[in-house]
């Protein structure tokens, strides 16, 4: 062995890598093509492949299979972390139930066997990936996927503003779909306006992708000139894009979560006292900016928002006493409605998701509506594995918060602290069992985050030696 590295020595070669470390990196390959094919699934149903819509769908699903085989055969899931356990347990459980559950309700349905396994697909297919890839992946990867997200952002936002201005069927918003079944018709701001859905299917999937990206833009905003890895120029036109992405979305849900994440920078100062200032004044700035150009930049886009903001209003403060606010918080609570009359075993795995309003499913026996996620695991799961199901959920926010805190104070890096901002809520109790992107976004940026929590010390990312060169190059490391 001496004499190999001797020899790798004197060549000036360096030594091959392990086939433990090549695995590593087919593992984060094979996260930057999830995250693509996130971002692109929308396209290819709407704009490309309209016939094989349903399918693709499932796009994502071997390459998950295929990191989960590279986890199992090279260690790249944690030992002892109860969680890990649990997740892993309850794709166990979830199989049982199924064969439960077939004795009972879900039996008299028709369509129940392919409900089942989409529903076993939405809740647990993909919740060990956030743990194989906080062992997995290196910081340089997680820097990979921000280049990406920041790439595409102009674009995106370039056809953003197509979108908004287009009429409410035109392809550019529902797809080119010959069918009603195969076009997607997502929710207006107005009669005049759709909210822009990008390249994705619905809007849902663009507000995921906008507040992932903003987090990972304002925790580089935030940070030491020296240890950035893009051109202040590029963060600018970046900054921009995504600005303009959520002044046109109508989406009252992308401004709050693109709120929390300010929030989240703010409140990072008190863990991260070396860019505690900058943490603070940074986010306030590009807020009080936004706020004062929406009006003047995009006077329709604001006139829309407002008025889509004061019918919602008006429309939900006849329902919940804090309006807008009431309905948030209705998802922690409306769970209690379903304990009492669901069986033991749940309706069926599935039944309460999206799907089954699209099959056009009824529930023999099931009169409401399980509008949230909570009370969505209370009908498909049953009263004692869906409180358990919500538990993980509560547990694994507040780990994970202990873990972004930690990680902060320990690498001076308020990144771990701005990621969990931009994930939490879904995480707690956002559409993760119902939405598939939602999914996607929330369980893989759950991953990241747990990438920039463990981050030992933080590196600069750009090395000063390199400042001549890289300030000299039309578009400095944008694509390394």
């Amino acid at each position: 062995m001496l004499l190999a590295e001797a020899s790798a020595g004197s060549t000036g070669r360096a030594p091959r890598a392990t086939a433990t470390e090549r695995a590593r990196r087919q593992v984060a390959a094979l996260v930057v093509v999830f995250y693509l094919l996130l971002i692109f699934e929308g396209a290819l149903r709407k704009w490309l492949l309209i016939s094989w819509g349903q399918p693709l769908f499932f796009i994502r699903d071997p390459f998950v299979l295929a990191i989960y085989w590279l986890a199992v055969r090279y260690g790249f899931y944690p030992r002892g972390n109860l969680l890990a356990a649990a997740a892993l347990a309850f794709g166990f459980l979830g199989l049982v139930l199924i064969v439960v559950q077939a004795t009972g309700v879900a039996a008299t349905i028709d369509k129940w066997p392919l409900l089942a396994a989409y529903g076993w697909r939405n809740y647990f297919l993909y919740i060990p990936l956030p743990f194989v890839i906080g062992e997995a992946l290196r910081p340089a990867d997680l820097e990979r996927i921000a280049r990406i997200a920041f790439l595409l952002a102009v674009p995106i936002a370039a056809l953003v503003v197509l979108q908004f201005r287009a009429p409410l069927e035109a392809p550019i918003n529902v797809g080119f779909g010959a069918s009603l079944a195969q076009q997607f018709h997502g929710l207006s701001i107005d009669m005049n306006h759709t909210r822009p859905m990008g390249t994705f299917t619905s809007d849902v999937g663009q507000k995921e992708f906008v507040v992932t990206s903003l987090a990972m833009l304002i925790a580089l905003w935030v940070m030491p000139a020296a240890r950035r890895y893009l051109a202040r120029w590029q963060m600018i036109v970046v900054t921009v894009a995504l600005l303009t992405c959520l002044a046109l979305s109508g989406s009252r849900g992308a401004m709050l979560a693109s709120g929390l994440v300010m929030l989240g920078a703010v409140a990072s100062a008190a863990v991260v006292r070396r860019v505690a200032a900058r943490t603070i004044v940074v986010p306030a700035l590009i807020v009080v900016l936004a706020v004062a150009l929406f009006p003047i930049l995009f006077p329709e886009g604001y006139s829309a928002f407002l008025t889509r903001w004061t019918e919602a209003q008006v429309s939900e403060t006849q329902v919940f006493a804090w309006g807008f606010f009431g309905r948030v918080f209705y998802a922690f609570y409306d769970f209690f409605h379903f304990l009492g009359s669901t069986p033991f075993s749940g309706y069926g795995l599935g039944l309460a998701g999206n799907a089954s309003l699209i099959l056009g499913v009824t529930i023999p026996g099931f009169t409401g509506w399980a509008e949230s996620d909570w009370s969505r695991h209370i009908v498909d799961l049953g009263p004692l594995l869906g409180m358990t199901f919500i538990g993980f959920r509560i547990a694994l926010v507040i780990w994970l918060a202990g873990m972004c805190v930690s990680g902060a104070r320990r690498s001076g890096n308020p990144l771990p602290i701005i990621l969990f901002a931009s994930c939490a809520f879904e995480l707690l109790t956002g559409q993760i069992t119902g939405h598939g992107t939602v999914n996607g976004f929330t369980w893989l940026f759950t991953g990241l985050t747990l990438v920039a929590a463990r981050t030992e010390v933080a590196q600069p990312m750009v090395q000063s030696a390199r400042g001549p060169a890289i300030a000299a190059t039309p578009f400095p490391n944008l694509l390394r």
